[in-house]
C-alpha cells in the first residue's frame, strides 16, 4: 500500500522531490530519449549500409538521405519525434501548461528530448523545424551541456541550408566555449554570474568534422585536412566506422593535393580499421596505384587474382588500362578497357568510364564512327550524376549524323558495285557472303556463350567469398522481376552487340576480303537469318534504273552530309575534301554537285587558290543562275539579296492587305507581274496562291483556279504554299468543308492559379471500392504523413469514383505528396499505380459540373 501511494505521488509533475524527479527522469530517458534514439540510429545506419558509395569523387563526411530517399524513413523518424513530444508533455517538471511562468526544469532528460526532436527533424530535412528546437534549447537550457549539442546541430543545419556564415558563427561559439574551459572559466564567469555548463568532450569528434564540412563547402581543402586530422584525436570505440571514413577522405584530399606519402598513410589506416569491404577495396586500389612502377602492375594483378575482389574486377582492369596508356601501350590499354566494360555488370559509372575512355581514344585517332558508338554506349549506361554526362550525350548525338552518313554511303556504294557485277559473278559473291554471314553468326554465338560462362564464373567467385551478397544477380526474385521489366520495356531482343541502339544504321559489308572498319554487322542486311538466300539478297540490290537512281540520291546526300560534318563540326578539312570530291567524281546530275563544289571552293580559298579557281569556274559554267554563282560574281550578293527580300516582304504585305479589303484587280495585276518578271522573288509562290484566290473570288467558275494551283504544287513541292494549294484542289474536287467559326479563346474551361490551395485526387477503377481505397490511403497517411493532418473523402464521378485528399497549401507540397505516393506500395498496393493528380477547388467544381476528366488531364499535363 505504501509503495502504491509512493508511486501515485511520484506521478505528479508539480512536486520537486527526489522520488518525483527519479520517476519522471526514468520515463523521459528510456520511454522517450532512448527509444527515439534507437529508431533514428537504426534508420540512419540502415540507410548508410545500403547506399551505394561514389568512390570516384570525394565521399561525404556524413551521408544523409536526399528528398526522395528520406520518404522511406518518415515512419521511424515521425515515431521518434512523437515519443519525445509525449515525454515532454507528460514528464516535464513542472508541466508546460503555462510555459510563461516556468523558470526551471527539474527533469534532467527533457532537454535531451528537445535536442533529439531537432536532430530527427534535421534528418527529415525539415530544417526550419530543426532550427526551432535547437534555438529553444539554447534559450531555456543555457546552463546545460545540451546547449553545446544544440549549437553543433544548428551549425549542421545551417550548412545544409547553405547559410555558411551562420554556421561559422555557431562553430565559433563552440570554439569560444572550449577556450573558456581551458582558461579555467568553466565554473563561473564572475562571482555573481550563473554557472556555465561543462563542454561535453563526446562531441569534439563531430565538432571537428563539422568544421571540416564547412571548409569543404567553402572549397578550402587545406583547412578541411587540418580539422579532419584534429578530429582523429577525439575518436572513440563506437566511432570506428566514422574514423575509417575520415581516414579515407583524408587519403582522397592528400592524393588530390599530390601528397603521396600522407595519402598512402591514411589509406593504410582504412585497411587496418573497421571499414566496409568496398571502402577497404577502394583504399587498397588507390594505395596500390600510388605506388611505383612495376610494383603497381604486380599488386594490381595480385588483386585481380584475389577471389574477394571478383566484384571489382572492372575497376582493377580500368586501373591497369590507365597504367598501360600512360606507358604508351595503347593496344594493351584498349584490351584492359574492354575487360573493364565487360566486367561492369552492376557499376554503371565504371562501365561508362570505360566506354568514354575508349571513345576518347578513337576520337583522338579521328576514327569518329567508332568513337560515336562508344560515346553512344556510354550515354546509355550513365546517369545524370555522371561527370560531364551532358557533354557525352551531346558528343554521341552530334556524331550520330556522321555515323549515319558514313555507313549509308558505304552501304550504297557496296550494293551498287555488286549490282554492276555480271550475273554469274554476282551469284557466286552472294553465295560466299551467305557462308560468311553464317560463319560469323556461329562465331558470335560461341563468343557470347564463352563471355556468359566467364561472367557466371566471376559471379560464383564473389558469391562464395560473400563480397557480393547484395549484388542483383544473386537474388533470384530480383533477377526474375528485372527480366520481366526488360521484356516489358524493350520486348524480346536478340543477344547481340548494340542491341540497345534503337536507331543504329545497319550495314552489310560486300567488300571481298575487307575486314577493316568498326564492328560492321554483316548479318544486318537480313531480317530473317533462317531464310537467307541468294534471291533474297539480290532483291535488296539496285538492279533497275529507278532503284539505282534512288540509291545514287542516298549515296550523294550521305557523302555531302559527311563532308559538312567533317568541315563544320570537326574541323577535318582533308576528310571533308574527300567526301565532297566523292560527290563530284560520280558525275551524276544532282543538287549536291553545286553545294559540294561551293564547299570545296571555300576550303581551297585559303589552302590553294588555283584549285579554288577551278571550282569557281565549275559553278559559273554549270550553274550560272544559282545563288552561289551570283555570290562568286558579287561578294555582296547575299547582303543585297537580303535587302531586296525585305522590300519584297513589305510589298507583299501591302498586296495582302488589299486582298483582305477585297480589292482584287490590283492584287491580280501585281501577282501576274511577279510571276512573270520576278522569278527570284522569295514571295513568288505566295503570289501564285494569291492569284488563284483572286480568280476564285472574281468568277463563279471556281475550277478556273486549278491550273494556277497545279503550277504551285509542281514548281514548289513540299512548301506550305503547295500544301495549301492541295487543300484547295481537294475542296474543288470533293466539295466544300463545313464553315466553322474559329475560336481564339482558351481551349480549356480550367484556370491555373499558382497561389490557390490544392486537392490531390486519385481516380479509382470501377471495380475498386471507394471505402476500401479510403482505408488504404488513410493507413498510408498514418505512417508517412502523420504530421500533416490530411483529410480523405470520396465522390462519385462518372461511372466510377475518385478519392480526394486535402488540403495542400501550395503546388510544392502537393507534388511532394504525389511523389511519395507513387514510390510507396505499402498499404496502397494496386492503388499505387492509380492515376493521381492535383487540382484547385475551383477547377474541381468545374470538372464535376462538366464531367470532363479527359480535358482536365490535358490541362494538367500542360500546366503541372
Amino acid at each position: 500500500m505504501v509503495a502504491l501511494m509512493a508511486t501515485v505521488f511520484a506521478c505528479s509533475t508539480e512536486k520537486n522531490t527526489l522520488i518525483n524527479r527519479r520517476y519522471h527522469s526514468l520515463n523521459a530517458h528510456y520511454n522517450g530519449y532512448f527509444n527515439a534514439t534507437e529508431l533514428i540510429n537504426q534508420s540512419i545506419t540502415s540507410y548508410r549500409d545500403n547506399r551505394r558509395e561514389d568512390y570516384y569523387q570525394l565521399i561525404p563526411l556524413d551521408p544523409v538521405p536526399s528528398e526522395e530517399e528520406v520518404s522511406g524513413m518518415y515512419p521511424a523518424i515521425d515515431t521518434a519525434i512523437a515519443k519525445c513530444k509525449k515525454v515532454i508533455r507528460d514528464h516535464s517538471m513542472p508541466s508546460n501548461d503555462r510555459p510563461a511562468y516556468k523558470n526551471d526544469e527539474h527533469n534532467e532528460w527533457i532537454d535531451e528530448n528537445w535536442t533529439l526532436i531537432g536532430i530527427a527533424s534535421y534528418y527529415r530535412r525539415d530544417y526550419d523545424g530543426a532550427m526551432k528546437s535547437f534555438k529553444f534549447v539554447r534559450k531555456f537550457y543555457s546552463n546545460d551541456p545540451s546547449l553545446y549539442v544544440g549549437e553543433l546541430w544548428m551549425a549542421k543545419t545551417n550548412i545544409a541550408k547553405g547559410k555558411l556564415t551562420d554556421a561559422k558563427f555557431n562553430l565559433d561559439n563552440l570554439d569560444k566555449a572550449i577556450a573558456q574551459e581551458k582558461e579555467g572559466s568553466s565554473s563561473k564567469k564572475d562571482k555573481d554570474d550563473e554557472p556555465i555548463a561543462k563542454f561535453p568532450k563526446g562531441i569534439r569528434f563531430e565538432l571537428e568534422k563539422t568544421k571540416a564540412q564547412l571548409a569543404l563547402e567553402r572549397d578550402n581543402k587545406e583547412d578541411a585536412i587540418r580539422y579532419l586530422e584534429e578530429s582523429l584525436k577525439y575518436t572513440k570505440l563506437e566511432d570506428a566506422k566514422s574514423e575509417a571514413r575520415v581516414h579515407f577522405i583524408l587519403g582522397q584530399l592528400y592524393q588530390e593535393k599530390g601528397d603521396v606519402y600522407n595519402a598512402r598513410k591514411h589509406y593504410s589506416k582504412v585497411l587496418k580499421g573497421n571499414a566496409p569491404f568496398e571502402m577497404s577495396f577502394n583504399a587498397r586500389l588507390k594505395k596500390t596505384f600510388l605506388g611505383d612502377g612495376e610494383d603497381v602492375e604486380k599488386n594490381l594483378k595480385k588483386m585481380l587474382r584475389d577471389a574477394k575482389n571478383a566484384e571489382f574486377k572492372d575497376q582493377i582492369y580500368y586501373a591497369l588500362a590507365e597504367m598501360e596508356l600512360n606507358k604508351g601501350n595503347e593496344p594493351k590499354g584498349v584490351h584492359y578497357l574492354t575487360q573493364s566494360a565487360f566486367y561492369s555488370t552492376s557499376n554503371s559509372r565504371q562501365k561508362g568510364m570505360a566506354y568514354e575512355r575508349l571513345g576518347n581514344l578513337r576520337f583522338a585517332k579521328r576514327d569518329y564512327v567508332a568513337a560515336q558508338k562508344y560515346y553512344d554506349s556510354c550515354a546509355v549506361v550513365i546517369t545524370d550524376e555522371y561527370p560531364n554526362a551532358e557533354g557525352i550525350r551531346n558528343k554521341a548525338l552530334k556524331l550520330k549524323d556522321l555515323v549515319v552518313a558514313v555507313e549509308t554511303a558505304a552501304y550504297e556504294d557496296s550494293v551498287q558495285r555488286i549490282a554492276a557485277m555480271p550475273e554469274g559473278d554476282r551469284n557466286k559473291f552472294l553465295k560466299d557472303l551467305i557462308k560468311q554471314i553464317e560463319k560469323e553468326e556461329k562465331e558470335r554465338k560461341e563468343r557470347e556463350a564463352a563471355r556468359l560462362l566467364e561472367l557466371q564464373a566471376n559471379q560464383n567467385l564473389f558469391v562464395q567469398t560473400g563480397s557480393g551478397s547484395k549484388w542483383y544477380w544473386n537474388n533470384a526474385k530480383t533477377r526474375s522481376e528485372g527480366y520481366d521489366e526488360f521484356k516489358r520495356m524493350w520486348g524480346v531482343r536478340e543477344n547481340e552487340d548494340d542491341w540497345r541502339r534503337s536507331d543504329k544504321t545497319v550495314i552489310a559489308s560486300f567488300n571481298e576480303g575487307d575486314t577493316t572498319g568498326v564492328e560492321n554487322d554483316t548479318t544486318a542486311i537480313v531480317e530473317q537469318k533462317d531464310t537467307l538466300t541468294v534471291e533474297l539478297l539480290a532483291s535488296r540490290l539496285p538492279m533497275s534504273d529507278s532503284a539505282l537512281a534512288v540509291s545514287n540520291e542516298r549515296l550523294l546526300e550521305a557523302y555531302y552530309n559527311a563532308g559538312v560534318i567533317y568541315k563544320d563540326q570537326l574541323n577535318e578539312e582533308k576528310m571533308a575534301i574527300e567526301q565532297f570530291n566523292n560527290v563530284l567524281e560520280r558525275k551524276i546530275e544532282n543538287p549536291h554537285n553545286l553545294m559540294s563544289a561551293y564547299q570545296l571552293y571555300k576550303i581551297y580559298e585559303t589552302l590553294d587558290p588555283v584549285i579554288a579557281s577551278q571550282h569557281k569556274d565549275y559553278i559559273l559554267n554549270n550553274y550560272p543562275n544559282s545563288d552561289y554563282a551570283n555570290y562568286l560574281r558579287d561578294p555582296d550578293y547575299f547582303i543585297k539579296k537580303k535587302e531586296r527580300d525585305v522590300l519584297a516582304e513589305q510589298e507583299y504585305v501591302k498586296v495582302l492587305e488589299r486582298y483582305n479589303r477585297k480589292i482584287y484587280s490590283p492584287v491580280l495585276a501585281k501577282a501576274n507581274q511577279v510571276i512573270e518578271e520576278e522569278k527570284d522573288n522569295i514571295f513568288r509562290p505566295k503570289y501564285m496562291l494569291l492569284k488563284a484566290l483572286c480568280i476564285g473570288q472574281t468568277t463563279e467558275f471556281k475550277k478556273n483556279m486549278k491550273p494556277v494551283l497545279d503550277s504551285v504544287i509542281a514548281q514548289y513541292p513540299g512548301t506550305p504554299e503547295a500544301g495549301r494549294a492541295q487543300e484547295l484542289l481537294d475542296i474543288l474536287n470533293n466539295g466544300y468543308s463545313e464553315n466553322i467559326e474559329a475560336n481564339f479563346a482558351s481551349k480549356y474551361p480550367f484556370t491555373y492559379d499558382d497561389r490557390a490551395e490544392l486537392i490531390v485526387f486519385v481516380i479509382l477503377d470501377q471495380n475498386v471500392s471507394s471505402n476500401g481505397a479510403k482505408t488504404r490511403i488513410t493507413d498510408f497517411h498514418r505512417e508517412y504523413f502523420s504530421r500533416d493532418k490530411l483529410k480523405v473523402d470520396s465522390k462519385v464521378f462518372g461511372n466510377g469514383s475518385i478519392v480526394l485528399i486535402s488540403d495542400f497549401e501550395d503546388e510544392a507540397s502537393a507534388t511532394k505528396y504525389i511523389g511519395v505516393y507513387k514510390r510507396t506500395r505499402k498499404y496502397l498496393l494496386d492503388l499505387q499505380n492509380a492515376k493521381i493528380m492535383m487540382i484547385t477547388k475551383e477547377n474541381l467544381k468545374t470538372m464535376f459540373q462538366k464531367q470532363n476528366l479527359a480535358v482536365y488531364e490535358q490541362f494538367y499535363e500542360e500546366y503541372y
